[in-house]
């Protein structure tokens, strides 16, 4: 019985060590994700495979093959369901190695069930190897590019795509003209950096409606920077180190909401070209 136990434990993800390629998700599947439902459908019915697996492990690895036969009929009942769903995905499904799991369970024969769990799960392994990563990208991140955002420089209607380049335009001006010595261009930029960085808090509430969330992100620190920025740039002369300190502080709090979100926009921009 042991066998069977460390075959369970193997199931689950695996990719290329040399490169991971992302596959555009089907349409079929927006429908069981938001903004078309908030249900998340498709990720139930996974979740119902990965516990009907696990049922049957646990109930051959205690000597209870009947209940263990009950899981692996709801196995199936899940799997074709699945299969069903996605019609662009079908060919990653094999409904007869279902049958065989349930088969080789009701004939309480250990080696047989191994057998079949392997190949069963190969279907699974395949299919998420290929199309997760993808599908967490798209559908689990908010869409960003229905969002708007406010510029308070220019008062238009941005995307955040087109927001986030302006800001990095003001950060950078900010130090070119630092390191110009043109002060009274600096004092300019620096006052739309400080107010577009501000003004990024107002899209964060949008999905964030926990200002803890959005604390973890800005914080007293970025705060603080951002007010030293504003300080430093009234004295007659800025004290060009200190606010090239500050502004590393400010571009730490925008590192930490790019790893969030960067990579999960870049995706689904690509995918909408």
């Amino acid at each position: 019985m042991k066998r069977a136990l460390v075959f369970f434990a193997t199931l689950g993800l695996s990719f290329g060590a040399d490169q991971v390629i992302l596959k555009k998700p089907p349409a079929s599947l927006g429908k069981y994700y938001p903004p078309q439902s908030n249900r998340f459908e498709y990720v139930s019915v996974m979740h119902e495979m990965s516990t009907a697996f696990y049922g049957v492990r646990l109930n051959i690895n205690e000597g209870r093959w009947d209940r263990a036969l009950d899981w692996a009929n709801r196995l199936k009942d899940a799997y074709t369901r699945a299969q069903n769903m996605v019609p662009e995905w079908k060919d990653y499904f094999k409904p007869a190695l279902a049958d065989q799991f349930i088969n080789a369970v009701r004939a309480k024969n250990p080696d047989q069930v191994i057998k079949a769990s392997r190949e069963l799960g190969e279907t699974c392994t395949k299919c998420h190897a290929e199309n997760q990563i993808a599908v967490k990208l798209v559908y689990h991140y908010p869409p960003f590019a229905t969002l708007k955002m406010e510029d308070p420089i220019e008062f238009a209607q941005l995307s955040p795509k087109e927001y986030m380049r302006k800001l990095s335009d003001s950060m950078k001006a900010l130090r070119i003209f630092l390191l110009q010595g043109d002060v009274q261009k600096a004092r300019e930029a620096g006052e739309q950096l400080v107010e577009r960085v501000k003004g990024t808090e107002a899209i964060c509430s949008k999905c964030h409606t926990d200002k803890t969330v959005v604390d973890r992100i800005h914080g007293k620190d970025h705060d603080q920077a951002l007010a030293s920025i504003q300080r430093l740039l009234k004295e007659p002369q800025p004290n060009r180190d200190a606010i090239f300190k500050a502004m590393s502080v400010v571009g730490q709090s925008c590192n930490r909401c790019h790893n969030l979100h960067l990579i999960p926009a870049m995706v689904q921009e690509a995918f909408r070209k």
